[in-house]
């Protein structure tokens, strides 16, 4: 251990004495996060780099103890209680899912047979090919007549 893991023990165990109204297990956490932030912007020097100078500059930018306590204590704040639903609410919750779906489904409907409208309509609309003649009007009176040859 160097003189600079003495200053980064200084300034975690100031920190510490200014979390003392912590509950020890968020204490702990707390302080490990800081010491794991400090040693990475340490291991962001080289070996060159890193003087007493650095390692303050270090410590300096995270706060002074007292103030970096503080703010953890305002982020110590319990979460907030899981959401419960009650009985009379669990089933109004039910029947939305059931409606989403519902609706959801018959959106699904609605697109396929507008789809498939879609598709029959532009092939009985659209252009014939040239190979195929355009079918021809016969009457009555054509169809019981005997064909007659044409002249080619």
């Amino acid at each position: 251990m160097n003189t600079y893991d003495d200053l980064v023990n200084d300034y975690l165990r100031a920190v510490e004495q200014a979390l003392a109204g912590v509950p020890a297990n968020r204490r702990a956490e707390l302080l490990a996060d800081l010491s794991e932030h400090i040693a990475a912007k340490r291991a962001e020097l080289s070996p060159e780099e890193e003087t007493e100078v650095e390692v303050r500059s270090i410590l300096e930018l995270l706060g002074d103890p007292e103030e970096v306590a503080a703010e953890a204590m305002l982020d110590n704040d319990p979460s907030p209680p899981p959401v419960v639903i009650q009985p009379k609410k669990r089933s109004a919750a039910l029947i939305w899912v059931a409606v989403t779906i519902a609706a959801v489904a018959m959106m699904c409907v609605v697109a396929g047979v507008l789809g498939l409208f879609l598709f029959t309509w532009s092939d009985s609309g659209g252009s014939k090919s040239p190979a195929e003649p355009a079918p021809r009007a016969t009457s009555s009176v054509e169809s019981t007549a005997s064909p007659t040859p044409t002249s080619s």
